[in-house]
C-alpha cells in the first residue's frame, strides 16, 4: 500500500517532499498546521500581504517579521489540512500570485508530522 501512495504522488518539488514524509512514517490523510512562507524587500509590502492573505479562507496570517541576518521581512499563512499534493500545490500557487502582487515571493513550505491531537 504504502508503494502505491508513493507511486501516485506526481515527482515534482512538493511531491519528492510528500514522500520523504511517506517514507519518514508520516500519515499524509491526518490534517495538521502546514505553513506557507513568503518574503518581501519591504516592510510595507509584508504587511499589504498579510492582510490580503489574511482576508482568505481558513488561513491564520503571522507576520511580518524581520530577518535581521538575511535583511527581509517574512509572513507566513497557515491553513489546517491534510498534505496533500494538489491542495498544497493549489494553495501555494495563489498565495505566490498573491505575494507577486506585492513584490513578495514563496519561500518554501513546511509542517510537522501527524499528531492525534488535530
Amino acid at each position: 500500500m504504502r508503494e502505491l501512495r508513493l507511486a501516485l504522488i506526481p515527482d515534482d518539488e512538493n511531491g519528492q517532499l510528500l514522500k520523504r514524509m511517506i517514507e519518514d512514517g508520516d500519515d499524509l490523510e491526518k490534517p495538521r498546521p502546514i505553513d506557507f512562507f513568503h518574503v518581501f524587500a519591504e516592510e510595507t509590502d509584508a504587511q499589504d500581504f498579510a492582510a490580503a492573505a489574511a482576508a482568505q479562507p481558513d488561513l491564520v496570517v503571522e507576520g511580518p517579521d524581520f530577518d535581521d541576518d538575511d535583511g527581509i521581512w517574512e509572513v507566513s499563512a497557515t491553513r489546517v489540512m491534510a498534505p496533500q499534493h494538489k491542495a498544497i500545490t493549489e494553495l501555494e500557487g495563489a498565495l505566490a500570485r498573491l505575494a507577486e502582487q506585492y513584490r513578495g515571493y514563496p519561500d518554501g513550505w513546511g509542517c510537522d508530522p501527524a499528531t492525534d491531537t488535530h
